[in-house]
């Protein structure tokens, strides 16, 4: 009996066959500071990126550099640089795409940009963009990301636990921070297969600058042409406007939004003479997968002290998500989120205090979708009535399942969260900090409460010049998740908070140009909500989304990266990890469990404007199980085979002129034409894979920009 799979498993199924930073100006210390604080410390005392600066240097072809940069993420997190990942084979010309190759994180399919982050599920992970949460960061399929990589000059991801001003999330934490605005009038365009995009930039005068930028999926429908069953789109657009007020105040207003969507197509059967509709045969049956669009705007006021190196900042976004099609008629959640922060130096610049309020308003618009006046009544197995239960209806099944359980989930109503946040990173000598904190949140929902008090403490400790521990544990709170869909939130708060107790304990060492880690870590989280992840299934009612488990994830981390000469670089990771869900005394292996994940890469700089790369990718497979009537999960299933592809890159650029250039990408992800199993199908004789592929994300670019 083939397994119908979560709205996210069966948008990606369908995808598969579509597709068959520079250094900180800083304050003059005082004249009895201590000794120079680490850089962890600097970036955070340092001004924001948004603020207007100096011109940026063209980005003209040059030699791979190995660089340090003037910031440093949080301790336990991890920092990309847009220069260090563009170059990455198969990452499509997108550093959100590198999340992919760092340790502790699994994809739920190879190419596709869901992750599960050291065990949590992918609605336990929140995408932020200037402290702005985006119920998506991706575009379906192999789209870009909804924020152009123009836009971004840092990406941090926190596995886990992550600074006090991010919260409500039981899972990671992916953080982008933007680009500071150009001093000259500056551009980047590219244009794809299948779509697309550019950033425009400059100043309007000495205290305005202004961007906008965007992406359409213009060859979609060549795309959909070629692939008749997948008609798929998307399309994106970013404004932003900074107006410097004075010395030491700014004001920014940043809008953004982005569409997707993705049916699969289906002729109706010309033979089938028990089709009593009014459908001519031949016609189109279109099964909506992906619905949605969501948009943001913020308006933010920053203010910086010289005087005593405060920093203030109040912000005030509006936004706007909505899905359609997909277990509902349409879900709208109208967003309203208010925050003020406050950072301030302490002891004599020994520490750097923040503080930090917010609350956000969610105001739910559900309707449901009406049933179909033909719909097959039920039988007393529960079956449809004259069914039986072959596996071309268990799409049809699932899609009725998903109708009748998502109104139960998703209710009409008015969702309030208010939450409080303070921490300290305190400078213990040139090398040290730690950093304790704690997050306050109180949350409503349909005449239900709850509270969350989420303490963490993070550590960096120098053991010498090159080596460094960093022991990291907390505790983190979210409402009940599902898969990432805009405007589909659990309402209620049924089963209470998940809570996360994140722990991990790593080494940093450095080696001349190469930097290498080491981390164990556990995650156990409390009241887990992972309807795709606790077990595969026949079955999406409302007791599959509503079911809780312990999840439990641990293991081992390495990662290296660095210089193997001036022209060629590297990078690679590798993560030992065990992940479970438990529930009614049983444990069971996670669906997405993989015991080895491992990434290899190498670029070269081959000189007079060619660069070149490589990348190979491995994984075990996850257990061969899928729970149904009984049929219960087993403790040790057997597992699917493993899977393993090469990406392979080449570029070349051009230089025009002193600042403007012109290139051509080729970059193929899966050239080794790989098959992968993607689900399985169970009953009493034994499970079989189901394989879909070989997915080649072939990627032809023509970029450009001045």
């Amino acid at each position: 009996m083939r397994s119908p799979s979560a709205p996210l498993a069966i948008a990606l199924a369908a995808v598969a066959s579509l597709c068959a930073g520079e250094a900180r100006s800083q304050p003059a210390p005082p004249a009895d500071a201590p000794p120079a604080a680490p850089a962890e410390a600097r970036s955070q005392l340092a001004p924001p990126a948004d603020a207007p600066p100096a011109a940026a240097p063209a980005d003209a072809p040059a030699g791979i550099e190995v660089t340090v940069e003037g910031t440093r993420a949080p301790a336990g997190s991890v920092s990309l640089s847009r220069r260090d990942i563009r170059e990455l084979p198969g990452g499509l010309g997108d550093p959100y795409r590198a999340i992919e190759v760092q340790p502790g994180v699994t994809t739920i399919a190879s190419g596709m940009p869901y992750y599960y982050i050291r065990g949590a599920p992918p609605g336990n992970i929140g995408y932020f963009f200037n402290g702005i949460q985006v119920p998506l960061l991706f575009h379906v399929g192999a789209g870009p990301s909804v924020i152009p990589a123009s836009m971004v000059q840092r990406l941090e991801m926190h596995l886990g636990p992550y600074p006090a001003d991010i919260g409500r999330l039981a899972g990671a934490a992916i953080e982008a921070e933007s680009a500071p605005p150009s001093d000259v009038w500056r551009g980047e365009g590219s244009l794809r297969f299948v779509d697309l995009g550019g950033v425009v930039e400059g100043p309007m005068d000495e205290d305005t600058h202004v961007l906008v930028g965007g992406h359409y999926a213009a060859g979609a429908a060549l795309a959909s042409a070629l692939v008749p069953s997948v008609d798929v789109g998307y399309a994106d657009y970013q404004v932003r406007m900074t107006h410097r007020l004075g010395p030491e105040e700014r004001f920014t207003v940043l809008a953004f939004g982005a569409y997707d969507y993705l049916a699969r197509i289906e002729e109706s059967d010309e033979s089938d003479e028990s089709d009593e509709s009014d459908e001519e045969p031949g016609a189109e049956a279109r099964n909506v997968l992906l619905d949605s669009d969501f948009h943001r705007v913020d308006l933010r006021y920053d203010r910086d002290d010289a005087a005593s190196g405060a920093r203030v900042r109040a912000a005030l976004t509006l936004g706007l998500d909505q899905s359609r099609g997909v277990g509902v008629e349409r879900a709208r959640a109208w967003k309203l989120n208010a925050r003020v922060s406050l950072a301030r130096p302490v002891l004599g610049g020994r520490a750097l205090v923040r503080a930090g309020v917010d609350a956000a308003v969610d105001r739910y618009d559900v309707t449901p979708r009406p049933a179909a006046a033909d719909e097959a009544p039920a039988g007393a197995d529960g079956e449809p009535a004259g069914g039986d239960g072959a596996p071309d209806d268990a799409p049809a099944e699932g899609t009725a399942q998903l109708d009748e359980s998502f109104p139960e989930l998703f209710r009409s109503r008015l969702d309030l969260a208010l939450g409080a946040w303070a921490d300290a990173l305190i400078v213990l000598d040139e090398r040290s900090t730690i950093t304790p904190g704690v997050r306050v949140d109180h949350y409503t929902s349909l005449g239900r409460t709850a509270v969350a008090v989420d303490p963490r403490i993070v550590g960096r400790f120098g053991i010498g010049e090159h080596v460094r521990l960093v022991p990291a544990f907390g505790l983190a709170s979210q409402l009940p998740g599902l898969a990432p869909l805009p405007a589909l939130q659990i309402g209620g708060i049924p089963g209470g908070l998940q809570r996360s107790l994140q722990s991990s304990f790593g080494v940093e060492a450095s080696a001349g140009p190469a930097n290498f880690s080491a981390t164990v870590f556990r995650q156990v989280t409390l009241g887990l909500s992972d309807p795709i992840g606790t077990g595969r299934g026949t079955t999406l009612s409302t007791e599959r989304f509503l079911t809780r488990s312990l999840g439990d994830t641990y293991g081992l981390e390495l990662g290296a990266r660095g210089a193997l000469r001036r022209d060629m670089f590297f990078l690679a990771s590798y993560t030992l990890s065990r992940s479970t869900r438990t529930r009614e005394q049983r444990t069971i292996p996670s669906a997405y469990d993989r015991t080895h994940v491992a990434h290899v890469a190498l670029l070269y700089d081959l000189g007079k404007g060619w660069r070149a790369g490589i990348r190979h990718v491995f994984y075990t497979g996850f257990p061969a199980d899928e729970i149904t009537p009984g049929r219960p999960a087993r403790e040790h299933p057997d597992r699917i085979q493993p899977f393993y592809r090469l990406d392979m890159r080449l570029s070349k650029r051009w230089a025009l002129g002193a600042r403007s250039y012109l290139g051509l990408v080729v970059d193929l992800q899966n050239a080794t034409l790989t098959k992968e199993v993607f689900d399985v199908s169970c009953d009493d004789r034994g499970c079989t894979p189901q394989t879909i592929g070989p997915v080649t994300l072939p990627g032809l670019a023509i970029e450009g920009g001045f």
